[in-house]
């Protein structure tokens, strides 16, 4: 055998040589578990290629000059070369040992890879389906190069190690490849045998899907999701999706994406019996790694095969000898920061909870940071902080919080406390002490005033025209639809809507500040004037307004609830509980009653399809195109009696503002009725107008989706993508540049894999909801819950409500929710607010009192707390729980 490759089962323990992946995989082998064979080319081998064709110094000089761009490049000048004699025939060998016509998968397995403290979790190249022995020489190259990508010069450079420069020291990371026998899965995934999130070291996670695991590691497809208890293997949790595509092998070598429809979409990817057995191997592992692993499996002709294992590096939650938390890597698209700005999720996580795609954040960034400011420069405020409106770390966007305190501190009668407490859900600090006005404050409100009292009065009119713009994008649409434009057409639609989408957000934005200053003025008079101390008074005033934007969709959904009812065909279609069984039975029926429900759905989803959860990101699916969701939402009313209906919750809370109003009225000095009276009118106003300017910019953001998801879909049929997903992994111009022939494809794909990597990792970080300058990712127990049974937040609609709790952690995998139970949910946004009538009350992990969740609340008359910061952590689905949303308090039920 050659000193450059061995079985994998001889394979050494020693990473330096092998890599992690080879030396876990050796290591399982020897124990007995079921690895597919194969063999690995040692890390020498690599040095031996580079010596032989003189690349050493050129592959230095290369990553001194260029260290972003490498990995092409250095891939390119690896292909020019030519192998030696001894390494190229002992791969013959080999390669021949696993069977003449065996297809193989190629595997990097770096020699800093799959350690105790760094994983380099998918950022290294693997090929599969390699069929012949020049495509096994290819991708032995590819893995190669891959040593040289963005991501992992990234994570080098933050863990200090320097990128490899073609050096011959034992102490370079080098590279090994594994090239095992390729398995036809058909079904694979993933496990973890601990919570990565929480910490649990009680559960095994299981993520499953159809075909190849590519799919699930890469986010591709939507998986299973299984939970299995250690202590006696019972499976406690089920999550089944739609499984839309699957990946398998492609003629001739590779891999390609495959629709999935009919039972095998929803039909799961596991047997009970299975999901138990591959938790049993996955804990045999754990044991004779001494660690929580994290195990890439498959499943084939009824064997489950142990693809890789390696520590789960992520959490490092509870392991004793865990290592100080990481600080994390420089994501690609993270924001440079002054390391004392303050930063937050809050409020900004309602529209955007999740990682945005490269794609929107491309774009988001753009418009965000361009034009974020605008408004605030429009009134003369000068900041001091240089940094931009909105930053994003790992994928996740956040406010600038010392931005905000900046405008506040400067506005005549801002409050920075009210920015915290209204957006932020920062309790108010009762002993705080007005600021002494100042010459020179007062000289700058001189200034300030009148240019902020010009901009507020010609808010109207920037609104009227925000409404006229979005109606030019419908008509546009109308006259000219997107299948009909060319493909530089929609390219240049697209551009020339942005700056227009852009002033469209940036009246949004002046909204939400003057509607946060008026209900700031509210609140101070109420206060005051009529001893308002926990804001009550304030919240029951600015109740049961008609027409309030983000609370229509319930109405609607519940009127076509009570249209199912009226009909024993759409009952009976309705008595599934999965939307997309739902949606399947609606197709297949016909009548009078089925139509009225049909003309019903389509005048819903002209008004509302542009809503959802994740609504201000182009790659997250509306209502329009995720009718299951909706089918979801209305079975939920079908339970509920007619005492539920919201409209009669709009004029029941009409009534109790009405009454609210009266009573202040009369407790008032007369002299000071005409301000009250103006200050309540202005605060109602600009409640409704901010959830309407909301509601404008989504709508923006919905021609935009429909627009790229034409392009996705053109680029699909053009043969540049295999998937209209992958679009949302390129960034604008390289998507332009890929359609007009100046990105090739394996350079778009080359960033297409490594954001999909990049996603997946940052999938596992945990980051603080406020911080300054850069976030630093926690550990699951840097989180410590609070002791007892109760949980403190904001109040911010009143009421007191004892019920069944139900968590809901997104409502597009499990929207059901039953009638009286409280909702606990991470968010709240207008994706959420159709849950809110079949509720009783309202618990909300962040959030303030201005929140979008928060004035829907309050239109239903439904008690709430938000920013309790661990509700959907610390309560049960079934536990019982008290809500009080007048002292901010949620009591939980000892379940013992």
């Amino acid at each position: 055998m050659s000193p450059f490759l061995y079985p994998l089962e001889s394979a050494s323990e020693d990473p330096s040589s092998v890599g992690g992946k080879a030396a876990s995989l050796g290591r399982l082998l020897r124990a007995g578990f079921p690895v597919p064979a194969g063999f690995v080319l040692v890390a020498d081998a690599v040095r031996a290629y580079l010596r032989a064709n003189s690349l050493e110094s050129e592959l230095a000089n290369l990553v001194a000059r260029a260290p972003e761009a490498l990995e092409g490049d250095i891939l390119a000048r690896l292909r020019a070369g030519r192998w030696p004699d001894e390494l190229r025939s002992a791969l013959a060998a080999a390669c021949a040992s696993l069977g003449e016509r065996m297809p193989v998968a190629v595997r990097s397995s770096a020699t800093a890879e799959d350690s105790a403290t760094a994983s380099f979790a998918g950022q290294y190249l693997t090929v599969l389906n390699v069929e012949g022995l020049d495509a096994v020489l290819d991708a032995v190259l590819a893995c190669w190069a891959s040593l040289y990508s963005a991501t992992a010069l990234h994570y080098r450079r933050v863990r200090g190690g320097d990128p490899p420069a073609g050096r011959a020291g034992a102490d370079d990371p080098a590279m090994a490849v594994i090239v095992q026998a390729f398995i036809p899965a058909e079904a694979s995934g993933v496990v973890f045998t601990l919570d990565p999130v929480s910490g649990d070291r009680g559960l095994v996670l299981i993520d499953a899907a159809w075909g190849l695991g590519e799919g699930v590691v890469a986010g591709i497809v939507s998986p299973d999701h299984y939970v299995v208890r250690k202590a006696d293997s019972a499976i406690v949790r089920r999550e089944m999706a739609r499984k839309r595509v699957q990946v398998v092998p492609a003629p001739g070598g590779g891999t390609r994406n495959e629709e999935l429809a009919g039972e095998r979409a929803t039909e799961p990817a596991l047997r009970d019996e299975q999901a138990v057995e591959l938790a049993r191997i996955a804990l045999a592992i754990e044991d004779l790694a001494g660690a929580p692993q994290d195990v890439e499996w498959a499943l084939a002709g009824g064997r489950i095969f142990v693809l890789q294992a390696r520590p789960v590096t992520a959490a490092q939650t509870d392991v004793a000898d865990a290592p100080p938390a990481e600080e994390g890597w420089v994501s690609e698209f993270d924001t440079e920061t002054d390391p004392a700005t303050i930063w937050t999720a809050a409020n900004v996580q309602e529209v955007m909870p999740d990682q945005l795609s490269p794609f929107g954040c491309s774009i988001t960034k753009m418009m965000l940071e361009e034009w974020g400011t605008k408004p605030i420069e429009r009134m003369g405020i000068r900041l001091e902080t240089k940094d931009p409106f909105s930053a994003y770390f790992y994928g996740r966007a956040f406010l600038n919080v010392t931005m905000m305190q900046e405008v506040a501190e400067q506005s005549p009668f801002g409050s920075p406390e009210a920015v915290m407490d209204q957006f932020l859900g920062q309790e108010r600090d009762s002993n705080a002490k007005p600021q002494r006005p100042s010459l020179r404050r007062l000289l700058r409100y001189a200034v300030i005033l009148p240019r902020m009292l010009w901009h507020i009065w010609q808010m109207p009119a920037e609104i009227r025209r925000a409404e006229r713009t979005i109606q030019q994008f419908e008509q546009e649409a109308a006259a000219r639809p997107f299948a009909q434009q060319s493909d530089e057409e929609l390219m240049r639609t697209f551009d020339e809507r942005l700056p227009r989408n852009g002033e469209v957000s940036i009246t949004h934005v002046s909204g939400a500040g003057i509607t946060s200053a008026n209900f700031e003025w509210l609140r101070r008079c109420t206060e005051r004037w009529l001893g308002d101390e926990h804001g009550v008074l304030q919240a029951r005033l600015c109740t049961g307004l008609a027409g309030l934007e983000s609370a229509q969709p319930a109405y609607e959904l519940w009127d076509l609830s009570r249209l199912v009812l009226a009909s024993g065909q759409l009952r009976e279609a309705f008595e599934h509980t999965d939307g997309a069984e739902i949606e399947r039975r609606i197709a297949t029926l016909a009548g009078d009653k089925v139509n009225v429900f049909r003309h019903r759905l389509a005048e819903f989803l002209a008004r509302h399809g542009h809503r959802s959860v994740m609504e201000a990101e182009l790659s997250a699916k509306s209502w329009e195109d995720d009718l299951p969701t909706v089918f979801v939402m209305i079975r939920n009313y079908l339970a509920a009696d007619e005492s539920a209906a919201p409209h009669r919750s709009e004029e029941r809370q009409r009534r109790e503002r009405e009454e609210a109003t009266r009573d202040a009225l009369r407790r008032l000095s007369w002299w000071r009725r005409p301000t009250f009276r103006y200050v309540l009118r202005q605060a109602q106003q600009w409640v409704g107008m901010r959830e309407h300017t909301k509601s404008l910019m989504v709508r923006g953001i919905q021609h935009g989706r429909r627009l790229t998801r034409e392009l996705a879909r053109r680029m699909v049929a053009h043969g540049l993508l295999d998937d209209p997903a992958d679009f949302y992994y390129l960034t604008w111009e390289e998507a332009k540049a890929l359609v007009r022939g100046e990105l090739a494809r394996d350079e778009a794909y080359g960033h297409i894999r490594r954001r999909r990597a990049e996603e997946e990792r940052n999938r596992q970080v945990i980051l603080p909801e406020t911080f300054q300058g850069r976030p630093q990712p926690l550990r699951a127990n840097d989180r410590p819950l609070p002791d007892g049974h109760v949980l403190r937040g904001i109040p911010v609609s009143p009421g007191r409500v004892t019920g069944r709790a139900r968590v809901i952690l997104d409502p597009r995998r499990d929207a059901t929710i039953e009638p009286g139970e409280i909702l606990i949910a991470p968010v709240t946004d207008a994706g959420w607010t159709p849950l809110f009538i079949a509720a009783a009350g309202i618990v909300v992990d962040i959030g303030g009192s201005l929140s979008h969740g928060s004035t829907v609340a309050r239109e239903y008359g439904l008690p709430a707390v938000v920013n309790v910061k661990h509700g959907t952590r610390m309560i049960r689905t079934g536990q019982t729980v008290t809500v009080d949303g007048t002292e901010g308090v949620v009591v939980l039920e000892d379940e013992s």
